[in-house]
């Protein structure tokens, strides 16, 4: 049932209305247990559905409507789709259509017009698939005209070809490195110059706006699982500024939208929190109600932490707090602000709110989202003297976590347990200049440029009990001083 919950939370209010009509129109009886399940999970009124939908509770009869409902709003997207598909694709192929009907009627001049016309907007618009069929047609027929350059069409053909190779390259590789980082591999940037290595691949001018995005996203999914945005940064920047020069239609708008939001989350993870903040702007510029959905909230937490990091975290708070879904990525992060600013206790409630599994939320959101609230509960933990749970909890992560952070090469995470227990067995310790040496050796920092943000920031944590300074002040030095060495 998770998926019909998610697929129906990614409608708008106008969506939701379409539906109903498409339910209705396609509903053969008078039962419409479809049309009130529907409504009934749009308002969030999902628990005993089996109960509240029959006179008598039928699990049995629940999930067979649940299963005919699911199959009605994939029927309600494609048709949809296909409906308001008048971009230049559906153009151009019913120029494609036309050209050959006309050829077939032997009105080969306007057949040639025509599928001349089709060649225009497929260039200008990257349709390589498109294009070939183009090629394929004008071959057929160059022979009716004495003036047409056969040869030019060969070699646009061939070029072609070329580039429809170029991407279904890209695509072998993006899902053969999807396929292998599902498993939160070791040395990831190794597997990644590997397959770019092995497919050929470099970002070009001839990628389509979707090429473009999954080579992007392959970088990000790379640089999230090694902590290390700073290497990916000129590779981005360089397959970004092909954005710039193409032709950009409401069929490219959600590849634009999810560039824009890759850009601005690796500008904020190289510390550039004004950049990832233009980026944004930009994207919410663009950004239509069709949309909306899927980019307000990722983008609204992006906004939040650049905020923060700039020192704006009363704003950064304000925005988090105002926000309609307090879905777990909200919640960490409203449980990470009011951290900083030394609010405990409520973020100690907030973390209470998290109460599924760490199965649920990695499956969810991540190996290393999970790390990270675990992190977050033990210092609050700390913070709160609880000392029983501060036991549970550090076992808890030694248990669960120890195995996979070795593999993924992230043993600094273990180092920083243990440290935080050191601190809460005897806080005065901690300013001592053994423990500082004994931080400073559990380290390995790369310097600020490269050193990962969110490590950073846990270290911040340290150093305030080190110097017994303010955590936030501490975190906001660390992370806006390019020239400081840890």
């Amino acid at each position: 049932m998770s998926a019909i919950f998610k697929l129906i939370r990614t409608f708008t209010p106008e969506q939701q209305q379409q539906v109903i009509q498409f339910l209705t129109n396609k509903n053969r009886r008078g039962d419409t247990k479809n049309i009130d399940l529907f409504k009934k999970i749009c308002k969030g009124e999902i628990l005993n559905l089996h109960e509240t939908l029959y006179k008598n509770p039928n699990r049995n009869a629940y999930h067979a409507l649940s299963k005919r409902l699911l199959d009605n709003l994939i029927d309600f997207i494609a048709t949809k789709s296909f409906s308001e598909e008048a971009g230049e694709e559906m153009t151009t192929l019913k120029l494609i259509l036309a050209s050959r009907i006309l050829f077939e009627q032997k009105l080969n001049k306007l057949g040639w017009k025509t599928i001349c016309r089709a060649e225009n907007l497929a260039i200008s618009y990257d349709l390589y698939t498109a294009l070939h069929e183009i090629y394929d047609t004008q071959l057929q027929y160059a022979h009716l005209f004495k003036n047409v350059d056969f040869e030019d069409i060969l070699a646009k053909s061939s070029d072609n070809l070329k580039h429809l190779n170029s991407a279904f390259k890209l695509q072998q590789a993006y899902a053969f490195l999807k396929n292998h980082l599902q498993s939160n591999t070791p040395h990831a940037n190794m597997l990644l110059e590997e397959t770019f290595e092995r497919f050929n691949i470099s970002p070009k001018e001839e990628f389509t706006y979707k090429s473009l995005f999954q080579f992007m996203e392959l970088l990000s999914d790379t640089a999230e699982l090694e902590s290390d945005y700073y290497r990916i940064a000129p590779l981005m920047q360089e397959a970004f500024a092909y954005i710039t020069q193409k032709n950009t239609s409401e069929k490219h708008l959600y590849y634009h939208l999810q560039i824009l939001y890759l850009m601005a989350s690796n500008s904020f993870r190289n510390k550039d929190f004004k950049e990832s903040l233009d980026y944004l702007d930009e994207l919410d510029h663009l950004l239509t109600d069709k949309y909306r959905n899927q980019f307000q909230i990722s983008s609204a937490i992006l906004r939040s932490l650049a905020m923060n990091y700039m020192g704006i975290y009363t704003q950064a708070i304000s925005l988090c707090e105002n926000l309609n879904d307090k879905s777990p990525r909200v919640l960490l992060l409203l449980m990470t602000l009011y951290f900083q600013q030394n609010k405990f206790k409520e973020s100690y409630a907030i973390y209470k709110k998290l109460n599924h599994s760490d199965q649920f939320y990695e499956k969810q959101l991540g190996f290393l989202w999970v790390v990270k609230k675990e992190i977050i509960a033990l210092l609050l933990l700390i913070e709160l003297d609880k000392l029983d749970l501060v036991l549970q909890k550090q076992n808890a992560i030694r248990k669960k976590f120890h195995s996979k952070l070795s593999a993924l090469g992230e043993e600094r995470v273990m180092h920083f347990i243990k440290l935080a227990g050191i601190y809460y067995d005897n806080p005065q310790f901690a300013t001592s200049t053994k423990f500082h040496d004994q931080v400073e050796n559990s380290f390995k920092w790369i310097g600020v440029d490269r050193e990962d943000l969110f490590a950073m920031s846990f270290y911040a944590w340290l150093k305030s009990k080190m110097e017994k300074r303010d955590l936030y002040v501490v975190t906001l030095e660390l992370v806006n001083q390019t020239n400081y060495s840890l």
